[in-house]
């Protein structure tokens, strides 16, 4: 638990109280976060996501009946809006949302508040901001289509956002300023060409999964990428049928798991420093890790991304394996675009029985695949039975 818990910049392990997107944006102070205002927040905006098209109104007391810590209706108002909405979606639209503020912010070069206007902890600003292109970006089914003039339209944009202070904020107030940036911002956005924006939301997605794999090393893998480093850029075919093998031990460790390889991440500094040797392709650093991408090797071996994806997903139907598990690890295996690297992950999820890889059954032992011996298999089938 030392991995993810939050602490002060002096200690050696946890997530860095100050790298924290709301202390590191000035959204809210070290002190709010420590007092979970940061879960306020997302418990407001998830709150207008679910009770759509009504406004609710934002206080202490308004929290405390969503959480049924007093009685009250809007207890049962949330939770009847998230069973019709249903959660999943709503936690998709979210993550795609303040994925594309992170977005807007990284093309900046500016904190949230030095966009907007240089004053500190702008909690009802943010909640303003991202409220503004959750409406644009699912209920006027819009996309992004200029994020630098997005940045210049939300520069100083507070000079047109009049918040109430105090421990009530109105829902006419808020829907008054979501409507205000709305109609600032508007022409940076175009009518969506996607049926399902949140499908794109991996920015987050993949930075938790990393994050993940730090304490549940079972259920993870990485490599570098599909290539192997000697120069000669050749499509490693040993290195693919290990990762599909990898993914079936993964399914085997119990009835509920599920396993990820993530393939353009780097173990270490020198895989790093060899790929930037052979492809001159530089690696983006998220704690610890190298996000080299596959993007440079995928280029090489079929021309683009798009076809090498496609030939990948392919490659997939010659593995040994069953069709229901290729048509999953098919189905599930995602291109991510993180920070211009492209990641594959791949997937899998176990199934009502041991995932077989050419007739026999593997399981992951730390970082290592080991294959189950036939006395075992009483014991393996038991755990699935």
């Amino acid at each position: 638990m030392k991995y993810i818990s939050i602490t002060n910049a002096n200690l050696e392990y946890g997530i860095k109280v100050n790298n924290i997107f709301w202390v590191k944006n000035n959204v809210l102070t070290k002190e709010m976060v420590r007092e979970s205002k940061d879960e306020e927040v997302v418990a407001e905006i998830v709150a207008y996501m679910a009770l759509q098209p009504e406004v609710p109104r934002s206080s202490s007391e308004v929290l405390d009946e969503y959480y049924g810590l007093i009685p009250g209706p809007r207890g049962i108002d949330i939770e009847t809006a998230l069973r019709r909405k249903n959660p999943d979606v709503i936690k998709g639209q979210f993550v795609k949302v303040y994925d594309e503020m992170r977005r807007i912010l990284d093309e900046s070069g500016r904190k949230f508040n030095e966009l907007l206007s240089n004053q500190n902890a702008v909690p009802r600003y943010f909640q303003v901001i991202f409220l503004s292109f959750y409406e644009l970006m699912f209920i006027d089914r819009m996309q992004i289509a200029n994020r630098r003039g997005l940045v210049d339209s939300l520069m100083n944009i507070s000079q047109n956002i009049d918040i109430t202070r105090g421990g009530n904020w109105s829902s006419s107030n808020k829907t008054k300023n979501i409507k205000a940036v709305k109609g600032i911002v508007r022409d940076c956005f175009k009518p969506s060409e996607r049926e399902d924006p949140a499908l794109d939301s991996w920015l987050t997605e993949f930075e938790t999964l990393l994050t993940q794999s730090k304490t549940e090393q079972a259920l993870y893998d990485f490599k570098q990428g599909f290539t192997k480093l000697d120069g000669r850029t050749e499509f490693d075919q040993d290195n693919f049928d290990k990762i599909i093998k990898t993914l079936t031990a993964m399914a085997n460790h119990s009835p509920n798991s599920t396993g990820y390889v993530c393939v353009g991440v780097a173990d270490n500094d020198n895989d790093a420093k060899r790929v930037e040797s052979i492809y001159g392709s530089q690696c983006v650093e998220y704690k610890g890790f190298k996000i080299t991408g596959i993007d440079h090797e995928a280029t090489r071996l079929k021309g683009s991304v798009d076809k090498f994806f496609g030939w990948l997903k392919q490659k997939i139907e010659s593995q040994p394996i069953q069709q229901s598990v290729k048509s999953s690890i098919g189905r599930n295996i995602k291109l991510i675009d993180y920070h211009g690297r492209e990641v594959v992950l791949f997937k899998l999820s176990a199934g009502r029985d041991p995932t077989a890889y050419d007739s026999k059954y593997y399981e992951r032992i730390g970082a290592n695949v080991e294959e189950i011996k036939f006395s075992e298999y009483n014991e393996l089938f038991r755990r699935f039975s």
